[in-house]
């Protein structure tokens, strides 16, 4: 059983708070100490369920372990066997698109890691086969995530329009589509799949340049925004003339509140106008 690491923690982009998404899978024979046998299920089932029970955060959204991206979510096994991964995965299993999008950030960090390579491999098969990505349904997930998870009238750093996520999952979807012909985009990490995207001629150098420095602006943001609260959850700016505004320019070095507020329109404005060009 190898552990694989999701999201930022599979990409090597963990930030302030960050949750620490993983996966699970096993496949083998399964056996407790002594004389009673378990089916493997049963056996790697509470090894994971001992593992997350052993690794806990001492504060709410303080790197909480999730494991909510493995087959069928909450509903799903904790540990997931092979043969499950490869049928949920697979070209006609079930899973979602968004789903299959996530696995762009598997990377195996410990356990057995020669088993884990073998499922870098299996993952490179099943989502850089250079099937197109389906970019619709990205655009009707990113509608359902303003509407659901932004407050009216405010903006969220990460699910906002031309936040963060835009940046995310366009690079994934891009990667989606052209891997299969250029290996060097099945990396983990956004900023290297973003250099390599421009140094293929996948994106223009000034497409490179807004989405590079937007990602590191929104991580910035994020990170600031996690220590004035003193949690991961909240991503919503603040009020330009609040108190609490004044604390996160001052956290980001920006001697003029207008600053912040200029930056913060620029960077978010010139992603997603990138973000509709190249989805388009």
């Amino acid at each position: 059983m190898p552990v694989c690491a999701l999201g930022k923690f599979g990409g090597r982009e963990l930030g302030f708070a960050s949750d620490i998404e993983l996966m699970l899978i096993y496949e083998g024979v399964g056996q407790t100490t002594g004389p009673d046998v378990v089916s493997n299920a049963h056996f790697y089932e509470r090894l994971v369920q001992t593992f997350q029970q052993t690794i806990q955060a001492r504060h709410e959204g303080i790197f909480e372990l999730d494991l909510r991206l493995r087959p069928y979510g909450k509903a799903g096994r904790m540990a997931v066997p092979l043969e499950s991964f490869t049928r949920y995965f697979g070209p006609d299993g079930p899973a979602w698109d968004y789903e299959r999008q996530a696995l762009v950030k598997l990377r195996p960090i410990a356990g057995d890691m020669a088993f884990g390579q073998r499922l870098v491999e299996l993952r490179d098969r099943l989502i850089y086969s250079g099937k197109p990505f389906d970019a619709a349904t990205m655009r009707g997930m990113r509608e359902r995530q303003i509407r659901h998870l932004v407050v009216p009238g405010t903006l969220n750093a990460k699910f906002s329009a031309g936040g963060l996520v835009d940046i995310e999952y366009l690079v994934q979807g891009l990667q989606i589509n052209y891997a299969h012909q250029f290996p060097e985009l099945r990396t983990t990490n956004t900023r290297q799949a973003l250099k390599g995207l421009a140094q293929a001629g996948l994106i223009s150098e000034s497409a490179y340049q807004v989405l590079y420095q937007g990602y590191n602006f929104l991580r910035g943001l994020i990170n600031a925004l996690r220590m004035v609260r003193g949690h991961a959850k909240d991503l919503t700016v603040p009020p330009a003339d609040s108190e609490e505004f004044s604390f996160l320019a001052r956290r980001l070095n920006y001697d003029r509140l207008t600053a912040l507020q200029d930056d913060l329109t620029q960077h978010l404005t010139a992603v997603q106008n990138v973000n509709s060009r190249l989805l388009a």
